[in-house]
């Protein structure tokens, strides 16, 4: 009995195993979008793939069911900007493992973070404050290693335009930079932060991310 040679389109598949493909994580929001677009038969299985995959996921999984239940609301109603949102968080958030320890980078317009294992380090112009030397520093032309004023290691940075804020594994939060417009958190402090600073505003909260474009604040809590 001669095989057919024939490529066989994803939509020829049993809807079972086509389900299977589309809740197996490996495919991104948009992918699910873009199938959902483009093939009738996906239409009704994508956002179910979807939600299979938010329910699978560790941070949504964390999260209480009336944080749950704001963020599916926050969405819309579609399981896709969730699924989306999720993958964004997980892919700005956590340190990579690498040959030469674990590590992870930011960047703003003009300063890079670096976190390499235990220690920050930065470099670019000091708008500000954001490389976090003191007020002495203007311009770092490689990477130097921030004096940080908390024992508890870093496991989280974030970089803006002339902000920088840093997370511990404490879920103490630390920002510096421009605080013209009060928005390093440090109350009514309207003076450059030259220095990690500890958000008083924020102890007793313990944080896993933080944003600092929009002070966006991942915590156990809701986020």
């Amino acid at each position: 009995m001669a095989v057919s040679s024939r490529p066989i389109s994803i939509e020829e598949l049993p809807s079972h195993l086509i389900l299977e493909i589309l809740s197996s994580g490996r495919l991104s929001a948009v992918d699910l979008a873009c199938l959902e677009n483009t093939c009738r038969t996906f239409r009704s299985m994508a956002e179910f793939a979807a939600f299979n995959v938010c329910c699978g996921n560790s941070i949504f999984a964390s999260l209480p069911t009336v944080a749950r239940t704001e963020l599916f609301e926050r969405c819309n109603g579609n399981w896709k900007r969730v699924m989306r949102f999720l993958q964004c968080v997980e892919q700005s958030s956590g340190l990579v493992e690498t040959s030469a320890g674990n590590m992870q980078i930011t960047t703003g317009s003009y300063h890079t973070l670096l976190i390499h294992d235990s220690s920050v380090y930065s470099c670019g112009s000091s708008l500000c404050g954001v490389l976090s030397h003191g007020p002495n520093t203007k311009q770092c032309c490689t990477f130097n290693q921030i004096n940080f004023p908390s024992s508890s290691r870093v496991i989280h940075i974030s970089a803006s335009y002339n902000h920088a804020a840093f997370v511990t594994e404490s879920g103490e939060v630390f920002t510096c930079g421009d605080n013209s417009s009060f928005c390093c958190g440090h109350g009514d402090v309207g003076r450059a932060i030259f220095r990690p600073t500890h958000v008083e505003a924020l102890k007793g909260v313990p944080c896993k991310q933080v944003y600092d474009k929009c002070f966006f604040v991942y915590h156990d809590v809701v986020s």
